[in-house]
């Protein structure tokens, strides 16, 4: 028996291919495809709004920052959306979530009262967005499954990232003089920075996603899984060594550190002849780099302590609530203690704190990552569940390398890294929230 065809059925695909068929017309081929793929991208968010988190740390290191920021905000409004009208996934409750209010509501006021409003305004903005999508993971990403998926996609955009900076090495990509002391470094002739245009900002972003691939590797019982992750951790850590970053070199063994203190203890035993054999097999120019760690006769490690001791003195003359939440208040006041060293930010991330929103700034950061070490560890590495526990130690791992590498960089300064480390701050919020699944992953 031949089914009647609802008329009203019709109208829908019959409509889209009308319009799209005049869009096709009179647009370019490109600017088409473009449409196409981005109207399929939102029905597909609308139906699924996980895709729309996988792709959102996929595509995070390659697009610009705006685009990434409308995209996050895009993903933030589908899930209201659905949890309000839709009534489903409601709203989680964590220990951690109060600091993160604290948190978010200090750097509201910081800006109201800021000296420069307006200024405050974009790093409140970006903040407040990757916020927003810490919300949108932890309530949506609620298996271990969809756990796996996420971090999975989080190191193929980093190894895409790495990928693109090791082929900048081979070429020889020109860097900027300022990047390095030619006097103490006269060996080096090229840093990577991928897609970030600074080498210090693309170590920010590797030292947070080594220790999840190296975690992926761990857990990881197939042994093309195991080789896979292998690979991953192996392309992403040369890519850090070739950033030629101090700062992410330091804080990329504060994390790998932290990762066996939480993983496996009795490496410990193993990691120094580890560490002795590659110093032994490294190019004489990447062993000067590291030996001018603590030289202060290093151009950059100079500018650094003159940035701190001008910073201490506004520190001094603001310590209470700051100038202003962000780095354009922050710059601003800078050049009125000094006009002939233009700075946007300290480098270094918690007399940056200090400086926006003086001591209750840098108390209550400094609150939020403590709560959330003291619940991720007590909650989270103590399971029986090894899957979570290789995690969490990864993730925990990350973070620390990029709290490591804030002694001597602002690293939460820049959009992409902003939102990097709140992702992280997701990612063990939804271990939380799955942490009483038992069912293992292959």
């Amino acid at each position: 028996m031949v089914e009647r065809i609802n008329n009203k059925e019709l109208i829908l695909p019959v409509g889209l291919g009308i319009i799209f068929s005049l869009i096709y017309y009179k647009l370019p081929l490109n600017y088409f495809m473009f449409l196409l793929l981005g109207t399929i991208g939102i029905a597909l968010i609308l139906y699924n709004i996980k895709i729309g988190i996988y792709l959102a740390v996929l595509i995070l290191p390659f697009m610009p920052d705006m685009l990434n920021l409308l995209y996050l905000i895009f993903l933030v409004g589908v899930y209201f959306y659905k949890a309000l009208f839709k009534k489903i996934n409601p709203l989680t409750k964590e220990s951690i979530d109060i600091p993160i209010i604290v948190y978010a509501l200090l750097i509201l006021i910081s800006t109201i009262t800021s000296i420069d409003p307006s200024g405050s305004f974009r790093d409140l903005a970006i903040h407040f967005t990757a916020i927003g999508f810490v919300l949108v993971i932890v309530n949506n990403i609620n298996t271990k499954e969809d756990f796996n998926i996420f971090v999975t996609f989080l190191v193929i955009a980093a190894t895409l990232v790495a990928l693109y900076g090791l082929y900048q090495y081979k070429v020889g990509v020109e860097m900027e003089d300022k990047w390095v002391d030619a006097v103490n470094n006269p060996d080096v002739k090229t840093r990577v920075y991928s897609v970030f245009g600074n080498p210090n900002i693309l170590a920010e972003y590797l030292i947070m996603i080594i220790p999840i691939s190296a975690s992926l590797f761990w857990y990881s019982k197939k042994i093309h899984k195991k080789a896979i992750f292998l690979i991953t951790s192996l392309i992403l850590t040369i890519a850090l060594v070739l950033t030629l970053s101090r700062g992410g070199w330091v804080g990329f063994a504060f994390g790998i550190f932290i990762f066996i203190i939480l993983i496996e203890k009795k490496l410990l035993l193993s990691i120094i002849p580890i560490v002795l054999a590659g110093v032994y097999f490294l190019p004489q120019s990447i062993v000067n780099r590291i030996l001018t760690i603590g030289n202060l006769g290093d151009s950059s490690n100079a500018y650094r302590i003159r940035l701190w001791k001008i910073t201490l003195e506004i520190i001094r003359d603001n310590w209470l609530v700051g100038v202003g939440f962000g780095y354009i208040p922050f710059k601003t006041t800078f050049e009125t203690y000094i006009r002939t060293m233009p700075a946007y930010h300290s480098h270094n991330t918690y007399l940056q704190t200090m400086g926006e929103m003086g001591i209750l700034g840098l108390i209550v950061f400094i609150m939020l990552i403590f709560v959330l070490y003291k619940y991720g560890i007590k909650r989270l590495m103590k399971q029986e569940d090894r899957y979570i526990r290789t995690m969490a130690g990864g993730v925990l791992a990350g973070l620390a390398a990029l709290l490591a590498h804030g002694a001597v960089e602002s690293v939460l300064y820049l959009p992409k890294i902003i939102i990097t480390f709140w992702t992280l701050v997701g990612l063990i919020l939804a271990l939380m929230r799955i942490s009483g699944e038992s069912k293992e992953i292959s």
